[in-house]
């Protein structure tokens, strides 16, 4: 239970620490750090202005900026499919897999992510184990996280990946797709995510991925609580056409859950063009000081405390 009033990572004036495992009934659970995350970073020179200006704005201490990088099976296998226009094209969509850790940082407020993409096309999720060990070779020493970008990927593959790499943490995002084949369902939501066990931290709702479309928090609010309800130790994190501009869509969403999580990449640009799908390219780097104003904006809303608890 959750002292009224205070930070839901809070208990008395103390914020409670990963290692700080028991709830007040003595059943474990998980206490995880929250960040604000920035997608398509490439230089370590702005991912420490951006760790910098997260430290001069945000509330709660541990809460960490996320810098992000994207990535697809075609990039991690560049020696597959050469010569056929669906592949080459889908490679130049994303960086190569030499250039997946550019942007990260030794830092201890920065959580260094790779997204794995893999939504479209007749072989998505395949081999998803290999390719996530993939994403630990090229992330190098400083990869932190992994965000997973797949259609309910197989839940045995990711606590076998999960089994080798402890100290990697796992974001799943629940997208369009994923909430399309549940029928909308938020209850059989919450029981696919069950099946992950502590393979994942954070469930990331996402129904924009990538497109830059606005949240839709009327929408996303019912489902967080029935995720928070059903899995009290799941991160929850949301992103959706996020931005400095549009940042005030999260305001109703960080007045009831204000230890999300974020996550911003096409509004944190200038000008990115989109491939065919609409997705900003990731190639295209996030601008400077776009996501710093974002990063401001956003903590100005983020780690207020609460009147009461959510259920």
């Amino acid at each position: 239970m959750e002292s009224k009033g205070l930070h839901p990572n809070q208990k008395d004036n103390h914020i409670l620490t990963p290692d700080e495992k028991k709830s007040e009934n003595s059943e474990t659970i998980r206490i995880l750090e929250s960040y604000s995350g920035v997608c398509d970073v490439y230089s370590p020179e702005e991912a420490r202005a951006m760790a910098g200006e997260l430290r001069k704005e945000r509330k709660n201490p541990d809460r960490k900026v996320m810098i992000g990088v994207m990535t697809h099976p075609l990039a991690l296998h560049p020696d597959r499919g050469i010569g056929i226009p669906e592949c080459d094209g889908v490679r130049e969509v994303f960086p190569t897999r030499e250039n997946l850790a550019g942007g990260f940082i030794d830092d201890p407020d920065v959580l260094n992510t790779v997204h794995y993409a893999d939504l479209y096309g007749p072989n998505k999720g395949k081999d998803i184990f290999e390719n996530l060990e993939l994403v630990v070779t090229y992330g190098d020493e400083y990869l932190h996280a992994i965000q997973i970008d797949v259609t309910w990927p197989n839940p045995n593959e990711i606590k076998k990946f999960k089994e080798k790499n402890k100290n990697i943490a796992i974001i799943l995002q629940v997208g369009k797709f994923a909430l399309k084949e549940v029928g909308g369902d938020h209850r059989e939501v919450a029981n696919r995510l069950r099946e992950y066990g502590d393979s994942i931290d954070y469930a990331l709702l996402d129904m924009s991925m990538g497109q830059g479309k606005g949240m839709e928090t009327e929408g996303l609010l019912p489902l967080l609580r029935t995720i928070r309800k059903e899995l009290p130790g799941l991160g929850l994190a949301v992103a959706g056409g996020l931005g400095p501009d549009s940042v005030d869509l999260l305001e109703p969403i960080a007045r009831e859950f204000p230890d999300v999580s974020i996550d911003a990449q096409g509004n944190v640009k200038y000008n990115a063009p989109n491939d065919e799908l609409g997705h900003a390219l990731s190639t295209h780097p996030a601008d400077l000081e776009r996501s710093k104003e974002y990063i401001k904006k956003s903590c100005d809303m983020l780690d207020n405390p609460i009147d009461t608890p959510h259920l």
